[in-house]
């Protein structure tokens, strides 16, 4: 099959190495010429295999999936494993650096003393037993507590399985995201 880009990439690397080399060679510098010559070469052949090899094409049409793994926790939140009076193991996250947009989700405490207090803590935990399920509630609790978290939410609406936002929070396309809530107004 022709590829048009192919040749194009060929044409322009011939352009770029027979000019660049007699430049320098018109300038009275053989052997930067030389030097030149084999160096764009090398360049252009390494970056037209990496273009244009068979399994590497930057022109194929076969869409990739963002981000190519789900983080553990929302965007700048801590794994931490919450240790309960009653014994059991909690696995939530943990602000460390106060990224909560609307502070429902509070700075934890640096001083070494681990708050009983809930509102310290984002659970991991859902009842639901699809990812899409996992994905939705994590979403409601992440726009909830102002957080945004990649490939799930970015804040303000859910994020679909195919990478695209379902809409704003809150609009009849998306009655599973919560409603956003308007911030203060720039005079």
């Amino acid at each position: 099959m022709f590829n048009i880009y192919l040749w194009l990439y060929i044409a322009l690397g011939i352009f770029v190495v027979a000019g660049g080399a007699m430049k320098l060679n018109n300038m009275g510098n053989m052997y930067g010429a030389i030097f030149f010559g084999i160096f764009a070469v090398a360049l252009f052949i390494l970056y037209g295999l990496r273009w244009f090899g068979a399994s590497n094409s930057i022109f194929t049409s076969t869409p990739v999936t963002w981000p190519p793994f789900i983080n553990t926790c929302p965007d700048y939140l801590t794994y931490y494993d919450r240790k309960k009076s009653d014994g059991s193991v909690q696995k939530t996250c943990i602000d460390l650096v106060g990224v909560s947009k609307n502070s429902i989700l509070k700075l934890f405490p640096k001083d070494g003393d681990t708050p009983s207090d809930d509102t310290y803590y984002f659970d991991l935990a859902t009842s639901a037993s699809s990812q899409e399920g996992k994905n939705k509630e994590y979403c409601n609790r992440a726009v909830a507590a102002g957080l945004t978290w990649e490939g799930i939410t970015n804040g303000e609406s859910c994020v679909n399985s195919d990478g695209r936002t379902s809409g704003t929070g809150g609009s009849s396309e998306t009655p599973d995201c919560p409603p956003k809530t308007p911030g203060p107004i720039a005079a």
